[in-house]
């Protein structure tokens, strides 16, 4: 022991269990794997560190991009659900549950996103936990995933701690959806890539705001650039998103710049003058994934939130009497680490819709949109070699910490992206442990076959 190390004591760790599956990360990935693993039969654990589950899909945007191809900007393209199953399944019961307005279509702006689908993050939190009771999926929250327990590159659990103390847990086959590769890291897996620069923010929402007036600015100013309708049960307020762009107005040009701030109000809204999100504090990037890093950063969008608080009830007509209802648990950070997979995909497959005989899912949203899009309102496939990393057996990963090229990384890592990735690797963790085989030694077609049964969309 020296003086800037201190030796921890030697201790037996309880088992807490042995499972088929066990899932780390409780998130947009990880909530549909686990799903899709217990139906598929593995008895499976779902572990995560905060009381809730949901991540990013409520924590960050809570409008899901997307379920379909971006097909209004080109002509004679048809409108194609691509992301089926299970993510499709969790809208259906949304809306039967009050806290989806269904599909979408954008008015304006669709170029971006032709549909969109907004969720109530606090109904998710309660349809997300039913769900997982019925598949039968063990839960358990609170708990942090510290550690992985290997035998040479054969991961064969991980070490958790929580008010029960550290203890370990086992299983046949490990999926991490922790959003930054904590296991697949742990595990000695290779990290590519690099920290997205403006990659940090902090979404919010306002109540009593006057949505038709706020929207109505923009307009008149020039700077409405995303909009969309909905019933939410009043004549008067139907709006369910807009986009403001407050540096397009001249009297405001400069001002979020100076102060670091995103240059744009992007919103939607699913009650009646409450705008259930809104998107527009963003801090300088983690220099390094630590915890000073992401402190600083926390510090950093509580001040700006401020700040942008203040400008928009004193500058935008409809907010002088709103007020912050919600802020996000923690900073979004859109990309940390990023495993080494036996495929990385690439920019280019991505914008010119590149298929793969091993897909598991399609998908046809880019967050750079309008100004790159996948190729004439298309789609590209998924391969299951993208959730495979390189040199270590029985893990699987899906979520944000696929894709090495920063624009490839834009489509890949969206919500509804890594809810399909999600099942897929739910589902082959199922199979290897049925078929006492590593993910890397399952027929691709069997899995296939299985996701088809199961609802997935994979056209040929």
């Amino acid at each position: 022991m020296s003086e800037n190390t201190f030796m921890e004591r030697e201790r037996a760790l309880k088992v807490k269990g042995e499972y088929d599956v066990l899932v780390a990360g409780g998130g947009t990935a990880g909530v549909v794997a686990a799903i899709a693993a217990a139906r598929n039969g593995a008895n499976t654990i779902l572990v995560e560190r905060y009381g809730f589950l949901g991540g990013t899909m409520i924590n960050g945007a809570c409008s899901l991009h997307s379920y379909f191809n971006v097909y209004k900007p080109f002509p004679g393209v048809e409108r194609k659900q691509l992301v089926k199953g299970i993510p499709s399944e969790i809208v259906d019961r949304m809306i039967e549950a009050g806290g989806c307005l269904g599909n979408i279509e954008q008015v304006r702006g669709y170029g971006y996103d032709t549909v969109i689908t907004p969720i109530d993050h606090e109904v998710f939190k309660a349809v997300i936990v039913k769900m997982m009771e019925e598949s039968g999926v063990k839960l358990l929250l609170h708990t942090l995933m510290v550690d992985t327990i290997t035998e040479g590159d054969t991961v064969k659990g991980i070490i958790i701690e929580s008010k029960s103390g550290r203890e370990a847990i086992l299983a046949k086959t490990v999926i991490d959806t922790t959003g930054d590769g904590d296991v697949a890291f742990r595990a000695g897996a290779e990290c590519i890539g690099e920290l997205q620069p403006y990659n940090v923010g902090l979404s919010f929402s306002m109540a009593n705001v006057n949505i038709e007036k706020a929207a109505a600015f923009f307009e008149e100013n020039g700077a409405l650039t995303q909009l969309a309708y909905a019933d939410k049960g009043s004549v008067k307020d139907n709006i369910a998103r807009f986009v403001g762009q407050i540096e397009n107005i001249d009297k405001f040009k400069g001002y979020m710049q100076k102060i670091g701030m995103m240059r744009a109000l992007m919103t939607y809204s699913l009650h009646r003058g409450d705008l259930t999100y809104i998107n527009s504090v963003a801090v300088s990037p983690l220099a390094e994934l630590t915890a000073e890093e992401m402190t600083r950063a926390e510090v950093q969008v509580r001040h700006q939130l401020s700040q942008i608080v203040e400008f928009i009830k004193t500058h935008i007509p409809g907010f002088q009497d709103a007020y912050v209802s919600w802020t996000g648990n923690q900073i979004g950070i859109r990309r940390t680490r990023v495993i080494d997979c036996e495929y990385d995909i690439t920019a280019n497959d991505v914008e010119n819709g590149s298929r793969f005989e091993d897909e598991i899912a399609l998908y046809g949203f880019h967050d750079m949109g309008p100004r790159r899009n996948v190729n004439k309102g298309g789609y590209y496939g998924i391969p299951y070699r993208a959730l495979l990393p390189k040199k270590i057996e029985n893990l699987l990963v899906a979520g944000r910490m696929i894709t090495s090229d920063w624009t490839a990384h834009m489509s890949t890592r969206n919500v509804v992206s890594c809810m399909a990735q999600g099942q897929a690797v739910g589902t082959a963790a199922a199979l290897c442990s049925k078929l006492d085989i590593s993910p890397g030694k399952l027929n691709v077609k069997t899995l296939q076959e299985t996701l088809i049964k199961d609802g997935v969309y994979l056209e040929k």
